[in-house]
């Protein structure tokens, strides 16, 4: 759908909405469950060509997930220049984990919020660079708005309160079916206990096989003292008759002797999405993982949701 506003200026509009039912069992035993609005976005982008090859677009998103009862919120927002094959981007956004993007993981529900960090808004200013065919250096500063770590059930290790920004480097090499990425975090305003975010190190790789797609990521962080954590992910995806089946592992190890919840979590989500059409799907997931060292048992959850874009 296209809008056109007083600056004569053309926007394209898009949507998802997406409606689902969950039925989640604690490390405890006690299990929950019940349907409502799982996506609920709308998206208006424009995009001006400025000649010679580059352009600038910039987009607008808002979230109504929280349903009726809550105003609509705003969600993403970006504008991008591009010139001279190179680009600036600036704006706030919600980004993936970037775990399951580098190993091609394609879960619905993803273990992100879960072993690995919950996707969180931040300020960003950043800058991609074309180094050589196929091979991109990315370059950004991200404020300390909004940094949540990794949650583990017991209040994401204590760190929720900490305020950091960071500065992310990430090279980036495509090359046919085999995308190689492997990246660099360096936090501002560390302290000198386990609390705090030193630094971040990271590699994977995802390769497209035609019957099917593989992938494993790997990152290192160095907390503020002593303490380190390392997650590993494993993910593939494959269509199967008229299903599209996805799966995804994830290990969390983290040592320190400050951190009540240092030790070993592992998990993994399965999905099974079916196409309607390009635009309407259904998706059935299940996940099991240690969501806090010491739980009795693992967190599972079962999901059934229907998707819809425009």
């Amino acid at each position: 759908m296209a809008v056109t506003g007083g600056a004569f200026a053309q926007a394209t509009l898009t949507g998802a909405l997406a409606y689902g039912y969950s039925s989640v069992t604690s490390g405890a035993g006690v299990t929950t469950s019940g349907g409502g609005i799982d996506t609920s976005t709308l998206k208006f982008t424009a995009t001006e060509d400025l000649g010679d090859g580059n352009s600038v677009t910039a987009f607008i998103a808002t979230d109504g997930s929280s349903g009726r009862t809550a105003n609509m919120a705003m969600d993403d927002q970006e504008i991008t220049l591009k010139m001279s094959g190179v680009a600036l981007n600036v704006g706030s956004s919600k980004g993936g984990d970037w775990l399951t993007g580098a190993s091609g993981g394609a879960t619905y529900y993803g273990l992100d919020g879960r072993l690995l960090s919950s996707r969180t808004i931040n300020e960003k200013v950043g800058i991609s660079l074309p180094i050589m065919e196929g091979l991109t250096l990315s370059i950004v500063q991200y404020g300390a708005d909004t940094i949540t770590y990794e949650s583990t059930g017991n209040g994401g290790m204590g760190l929720n309160s900490t305020t950091q920004g960071n500065t992310t480097y990430n090279l980036k090499y495509v090359a046919g079916a085999l995308t190689v990425q492997a990246g660099y975090k360096g936090y501002t305003n560390v302290g000198t206990t386990d609390s705090y975010t030193n630094n971040l190190s990271r590699v994977g790789a995802n390769y497209d096989l035609g019957f099917a797609k593989v992938g494993a990521a790997w990152d290192a962080t160095n907390f503020g003292s002593t303490g380190t954590r390392s997650r590993a992910m494993v993910s593939a995806s494959a269509p199967v008759g008229p299903l599209k089946l996805n799966m995804e592992w994830v290990s969390s190890s983290v040592t320190s002797s400050l951190l009540a919840t240092a030790g070993t979590r592992t998990g993994y989500m399965l999905g099974a999405q079916y196409d309607f059409s390009k635009r309407t799907s259904a998706v059935l997931n299940y996940g099991s993982w240690l969501n806090a060292v010491g739980d009795a048992q693992n967190k599972n959850l079962t999901a059934v949701t229907l998707a819809h874009s425009f």
